[in-house]
């Protein structure tokens, strides 16, 4: 009997690579049979797959753009349309939250406490509410504005009404712009290149040359026409319109990524080096040269990966606008699809460009972070201006910046500010009554909130399934209430509680053992739905997350390849872009009768999962890799050396990180009204969809609110303490 000998030799390179190999065959397969089925279920709709109905036409109006499309426009042009509007969002949307943001954090850095606790006043609600209730809070306010015949006028030919904001219109700047930045880029190149003592003259007459240039360019383009809006019958003509959907996406983003940036800006500046402003300060700088030349670059260098992240999200969180009917990309793939029964080549365009603009956008800051920090500050080792309290009291020029009489002035606004919400949420408010009574009343009309608990508890359950949801309700609470107060209780104790806890709200709704109804996640609603979905997103999230970090750091090339593209994918694309898609394509892949709740648990766990991954990667790296080492000396196998030695040191490390992803899990939980769940948001709008309870939209959001607020910040404290034992 002969041996079969291999065509090539397998070496060590063939042995490594082969696993790789089969890993990417089994990828490619599994992804190649799934693309099939789905094809396969799509023709049986009688819907034929591929991207060409891009050049058929769209069927539907966009009706807010700076690009004019029509109906009988082909679907890539209304595509365009729609990604123009998001860029139109972002590059308003960014500078703003950016000097917001700013403002607010060096307002928190004030050596005034109260101007400090008034930035924190400030900042909470907004970081830890949902933006899609704070996008609904700016939409419902801003539709209460005057009608346009008694539209307000802050400045000449400004009008604010409730279509919109009505500005003036430059016609023909865009040449005008190219040929500045042109000169601006030229100017640039020949600064650096020839601005040396040597080259001076060569600097001058370049930068003639290109002055000369710009004017002549300037001289032959068509001149700029100024178009002012104009009342005209009952609308308006000419000016730029922008709608009252664009006004309030943009209001919710600002504010809220303004409150993330404000963060970041405070602990970027409490983190410069006290030397550096002690030697800034030695060289006779006065305290804004300071601020200027040693305190802005430094914090800037550290502040700019974190601020990218938030840019990033301002773009993604952009796809909230679906919500309120602004047309930007997502909305138009959502009708797209809507309207061609093409599920997976939407998503696929959605995710496509997506992920595009987090690389574009992603990119640019990373590589404008690595030009500003190709040479370092130096020595930064010692007390940071965050350690020494160097920031608020850096000199008597500093002091005077928050002095007494802005002391004064903070303490008068603060009063009148608190005493007029108290009379209105108070003093003068409803608290039960039909909406006639809050008609005839100034204050809050807590009313609206009382008089439809049941709806927002329950939803649209049935009288007979309230109580067994009550009593769910209360033990999802309570065994919250457990895990998160009942930190010192021995841990045998906290699991049998929890045990129990979960176990009553499992039997509430499965009937048993007593015989009950068995009702089922289609019959949920209300805040029960909110709870579920939280708690069981966020348990099902932890070990897919660490077999997630666990795959990405393995030595197998194509496994953590795998693992790395699933998570920068989860991360990059909007969590809207998933629900659409767990909606569209999971009844496609499991053959109907997938449940909304499903359908919604599904994006949020994967969601979840990948950020969490990253957290836990990062603590598993923290690691020293001597422990692995010392564990397996001493006889144990990988499994019992990670659950006895790496897990209880990785947990404790990315425990308060975790906690702040959780935070915003629970947050995310918001978005599944997107797809038709009726979780406790869901709730509160049905009820502010009705004509009568509608003007009081401001106290039932405030009221969910509250709920997500008091959830967060329990949250955060929790993270708080283990970050202070640690």
């Amino acid at each position: 009997m002969t041996a079969t000998t291999l065509p090539f030799p397998l070496t060590a390179p063939w042995r490594r690579w082969l696993p790789a190999l089969a890993w990417i065959l089994g990828l490619g397969s599994l992804a190649a049979i799934l693309v099939l089925h789905i094809e396969s279920v799509q023709a049986a709709r009688g819907i034929h797959g591929g991207f060409g109905f891009l050049f058929q036409p769209a069927g539907f109006r966009i009706s807010e753009s700076l690009l004019n499309v029509t109906p009988e426009d082909p679907y890539w042009m209304s595509l365009a349309t729609g990604l123009v509007n998001t860029l139109t969002v972002a590059v308003v949307a960014i500078p703003l939250a950016t000097i917001l943001g700013v403002g607010l954090g060096l307002l928190g850095l004030s050596s005034n406490l109260l101007a400090a606790r008034t930035a924190a006043l400030v900042i909470a609600p907004l970081r830890n509410t949902p933006v899609l209730l704070q996008l609904f809070v700016w939409y419902g306010l801003l539709l209460r504005l005057p009608d346009l015949r008694q539209a307000w006028s802050p400045l000449p030919s400004v009008l604010l009404s409730n279509r919109g904001l009505a500005l003036p219109a430059l016609h023909g700047w865009l040449p005008y712009a190219g040929v500045a930045l042109a000169a601006l880029a030229l100017g640039w190149r020949a600064r650096r290149r020839w601005s040396g003592s040597a080259q001076a003259p060569a600097f001058a007459a370049a930068s003639t040359a290109v002055l000369a240039a710009a004017a002549i360019a300037w001289t032959l383009l068509p001149s700029m026409q100024i178009d002012l809006p104009v009342k005209r019958g009952l609308g308006l003509h000419g000016g730029w319109q922008p709608s009252i959907e664009f006004a309030a996406l943009t209001i919710a983003l600002v504010v809220f990524h303004a409150a993330y940036i404000a963060d970041i800006v405070r602990g970027a500046v409490r983190a410069v080096p006290v030397g550096l402003v002690e030697a800034g300060q030695a060289m006779g700088l006065t305290p804004l040269k300071v601020l200027r030349l040693v305190i802005a670059p430094y914090a800037t260098r550290v502040a700019l990966p974190p601020y990218a992240n938030q840019c990033l999200a301002l773009v993604k969180n952009s796809t909230l606008a679906i919500a309120i009917g602004y047309q930007e990309l997502m909305a138009v793939i959502n009708t797209a699809i809507t309207q061609t029964g093409l599920a997976l080549e939407g998503i696929t365009l959605a995710v496509a460009i997506y992920l595009t603009l987090a690389l574009c956008l992603g990119g640019g800051l990373s590589a404008w972070n690595a030009r500003h920090t190709r040479h370092g500050p130096g020595d930064t080792h010692g007390a940071r201006l965050g350690d020494r309290a160097f920031w608020n009291g850096a000199g008597g020029k500093a002091r005077t910046l928050s002095g007494q009489a802005v002391s004064a002035v903070l303490t008068l606004l603060l009063v009148a500010v608190a005493w007029s919400l108290l009379d209105w949420a108070v003093l003068r408010a409803v608290w039960s009554g039909d909406p006639m009574t809050c008609a005839d009343m100034t204050g809050a009309c807590w009313a609206a909130v009382s008089e439809n608990l049941p709806l927002l508890f329950y939803g649209t359950m049935s009288e007979a399934h309230r109580g067994p949801a009550l009593v769910a309700c209360l033990a999802l609470l309570a065994a919250i209430a457990v895990a998160l107060g009942a930190r010192r209780a021995p841990p045998h104790l906290r699991i049998a509680l929890l045990t129990t806890l979960f176990g009553i709200a499992a039997a509430a709704l499965t009937g048993w053992p007593w015989g009950g109804d068995f009702i089922g996640p289609q019959r949920w609603g209300g805040l029960l739905v909110t709870l579920i979905l939280a708690i069981a997103a966020l348990v099902a999230a932890v070990p897919l997350a660490f077999a997630l970090a666990l795959l990405r750091r393995s030595g197998s090339p194509a496994g953590s390849l795998a693992a790395a593209g699933l998570i920068e994918a989860a991360r990059g694309v909007p969590l809207v872009t998933q629900l659409l898609f767990a909606s569209f394509v999971l009844p496609m892949l499991l053959g109907g009768g997938v449940s909304k709740f499903s359908m919604a648990l599904t994006a949020l766990t994967l969601h979840t999962a990948c950020v969490l991954a990253e957290v836990l990667r990062g603590a598993l790296q923290a690691i020293p890799p001597g422990q692995m080492m010392a564990a397996r000396a001493l006889g144990m196998r990988p499994a019992l050396a990670y659950a006895c030695v790496i897990w209880p040191q990785a947990r404790r490390i990315a425990a308060p990180a975790a906690l702040g992803v959780f935070v915003g899990a629970i947050k995310d939980t918001s978005l599944v009204s997107i797809i038709g769940v009726f979780d406790v948001l869901g709730a509160a709008k049905a009820v502010v969809a009705g004509t009568d309870w509608r003007p009081y939209h401001v106290e039932v959001y405030l009221a969910v609110a509250l709920l997500y607020l008091s959830a967060s910040l329990a949250l955060s404290r929790v993270a708080r303490r283990m970050e202070g034992r640690s």
